[in-house]
C-alpha cells in the first residue's frame, strides 16, 4: 500500500541547499522534482507555516495568524503559541478548536488511514500539526518528553534511548528514530520535524560554523533515511517530500517598538513584537485602526504596515488582505519592521547572504530570524520524490506550503484535497498534466509622503502565492 512522509528541515533558506552542506539533499534532488518557486505563507513563522501544512489552507482559512496572538476574548493577553499546554488551555477557555479547518490527521483517521508526526519542534509547534493526536488514537513523538507525546507516542518513546538535550543532536535522533521504528512498516502519511537549521540559525547566526555543523549533521542523518529507503521494498511504495517552513534573514539592529507607543495613536494597544509584529486593539474603531497605520508609515523603522479591510486605508497602507491572513484572529494593524534584500556576513560564502532585517525581541544581532515578507524568508525549499515523481526534474511552477496536504491525499486515492486552498502538485507526477495555468505576477504598491511599499504575489489559477515585499 503506497505512504508518503514529509520531511521538514526547518527554516532552511533554499540558497543553503549545495554539495558541500548538504550532499544528501542535493542527492534526493536529483531522484525527483524540486520546486524553484516554493513559497512559504505570511507571517512566516513556524506554527503559521506548520498549521498551512497541517490544513493545506491558508492563515486565513486555518486562523493560526501568528506566532504570538492575541487572545480572541480578551485583546489585552497575548498568547504564546511555542507551549503546548498554552494552547490547550486556549482551546478549554474559547471552547473552540486551534484549528478552524481539518487537518491531514484528521482526514487519514476518517478514511481509517494512520497518521505519525515525530518532532523535535516546540511543543506547540508539534501539537499544531496534530491537535488531535490523543483523541485519534494516533502517534505524536515529541523530542520534548513523553509528556509533550500523545499516548502512542509516549509508548513508543519509552522504548527509544532518551532524546539528547542539545538541539542539533534531537534532529539526528529523530530521524534515525523515523528510519529504524517506522520505516519497515510506515504509516499512510508520516511528518518528520526537524528543528534544524532553524534552532542554531536564530542563535549562532545563518552561514556560522554552528549552523553548518548542525545542517550537516541534519543532511547526513537524512541521508541514512534515504540509503534505507532505496535498498527496501518501501522504494516502490513511499514517496517523500522534503520541504521547509520558512527561510531567515539576519538580524543587523534591534529596536524595541513598545517605548515608541507612549503618547502615540498605539498607547493603549498590545503590541505582538518580533520581525513581523501586531497592534491588538481594545477598541478597533475604523478611525483608530488608520491613525495607527498611518503613524507606522511615518516611522522608521516600520516596513510593511498593513490594515483591517474594510476601513478608510491611510496613504501608504495596505489591506490586510494582501497577506492572505485577514482573519478575526489576526491583529487590525500588521506591519513588519525596516528589512532589506542587503547581503549580511556569513561563513557560506564569501558574497553574504541576502536579507537583513531589524528585530524586537530576544534575538541578538547576527542572529537569524523570520517572520517578514523579504525573500529571504518566503522563499522555502520543496522538494517530492518516488516512484510516482519525474525524476531530475526543476519545476518553475509556483508552489507552497499549502499544496502539501491535498499532494499527499492524491498519491494515497483519498478525499478531501479539494476543499483545501492548496493544490495538488501534479506536474511533479507521471505523467505530467498536459497544461496548467499560467503563472501571473500581482503587484500591490502603497505610498505616503516618505514612505513606499510593495508586495509581489503570483496567481496560478484560484492559487496565490506570496514572493516577497517590503518598503523602499
Amino acid at each position: 500500500m503506497n505512504s508518503f512522509l514529509l520531511v521538514v528541515f526547518d527554516g532552511l533558506r533554499p540558497d543553503m541547499v549545495r554539495p558541500d552542506t548538504t550532499p544528501n539533499l542535493m542527492r534526493f534532488a536529483r531522484l525527483g522534482t524540486r520546486f524553484a518557486r516554493a513559497r512559504s505563507v505570511f507571517p512566516s513563522e513556524t506554527r503559521v507555516c506548520s498549521a498551512s501544512i497541517a490544513t493545506g489552507c491558508l492563515p486565513r482559512r486555518h486562523g493560526l495568524v501568528a506566532n504570538r496572538i492575541a487572545h480572541p476574548r480578551d485583546p489585552r493577553r497575548s498568547v504564546d503559541t511555542g507551549q503546548m499546554e498554552v494552547l490547550m488551555a486556549l482551546e478549554q477557555e474559547t471552547g473552540a478548536p486551534l484549528l478552524e479547518a481539518p487537518t491531514l490527521a484528521r482526514l487519514l483517521a476518517d478514511a481509517g488511514r494512520e497518521f505519525c508526526l515525530f518532532s523535535s519542534g516546540t511543543t506547540g509547534q508539534t501539537f499544531v500539526l496534530n491537535p488531535e493526536a490523543a483523541a485519534l488514537g494516533q502517534i505524536t513523538l515529541s523530542a520534548h518528553g513523553a509528556a509533550f507525546c500523545s499516548p502512542a507516542g509516549a509508548r513508543l518513546l519509552a522504548r527509544l534511548d532518551p532524546p539528547p538535550a542539545q538541539a542539533a543532536a534531537r534532529a539526528v535522533w529523530l530521524a534515525d528514530a523515523w528510519r529504524t521504528h517506522m520505516l519497515p512498516a510506515p504509516p499512510a502519511a508520516s511528518i518528520l520535524w526537524l528543528c534544524e537549521p532553524d534552532f542554531s540559525g536564530h542563535y549562532d547566526g545563518l552561514g556560522s560554523p554552528g549552523q553548518l555543523a548542525a545542517l550537516r549533521d541534519a543532511d547526513a542523518a537524512f541521508g541514512r533515511l534515504i540509503d534505507a529507503w532505496q535498498a527496501g521494498p518501501q522504494r516502490d511504495t513511499l514517496t517523500i517530500a522534503v520541504a521547509s517552513d520558512h527561510g531567515h534573514a539576519t538580524i543587523t539592529g534591534l529596536h524595541a517598538v513598545a517605548p515608541d507607543m507612549a503618547g502615540s495613536p498605539a498607547a493603549g494597544a498590545t503590541l505582538m513584537a518580533g520581525s513581523s509584529c501586531g497592534f491588538a486593539v481594545p477598541d478597533p474603531t475604523p478611525e483608530r485602526i488608520a491613525a495607527i497605520a498611518a503613524w507606522l508609515t511615518r516611522q522608521d523603522w516600520a516596513g510593511s504596515v498593513f490594515a483591517a479591510d474594510g476601513i478608510d486605508m491611510p496613504d501608504g497602507v495596505l489591506p490586510r488582505s494582501v497577506l492572505l491572513a485577514d482573519h478575526a484572529r489576526a491583529a487590525p494593524v500588521l506591519f513588519t519592521l525596516r528589512a532589506s534584500d542587503a547581503l549580511a556576513p556569513s561563513g557560506l560564502t564569501g558574497d553574504g547572504l541576502a536579507g537583513v532585517t531589524l528585530y524586537d525581541g530576544g534575538l541578538k544581532p547576527g542572529g537569524g530570524t523570520h517572520g517578514g515578507l523579504l525573500a529571504a524568508e518566503m522563499h522555502t525549499v520543496l522538494m517530492l520524490a518516488g516512484a510516482p515523481i519525474r525524476a531530475g526534474v526543476a519545476s518553475e511552477v509556483p508552489a507552497g506550503l499549502c499544496d502539501i496536504a491535498p499532494t499527499v491525499l492524491a498519491l494515497l486515492g483519498l478525499p478531501g484535497g479539494a476543499a483545501m486552498d492548496g493544490r495538488v502538485l501534479e506536474e511533479a507526477m507521471h505523467p505530467p498534466p498536459a497544461s496548467l495555468p499560467s503563472p501571473a505576477p500581482e503587484t500591490w504598491e502603497a505610498a505616503a509622503p516618505g514612505y513606499r511599499q510593495r508586495v509581489g504575489r503570483t496567481r496560478l489559477g484560484r492559487h496565490l502565492y506570496i514572493d516577497s515585499g517590503q518598503r523602499d
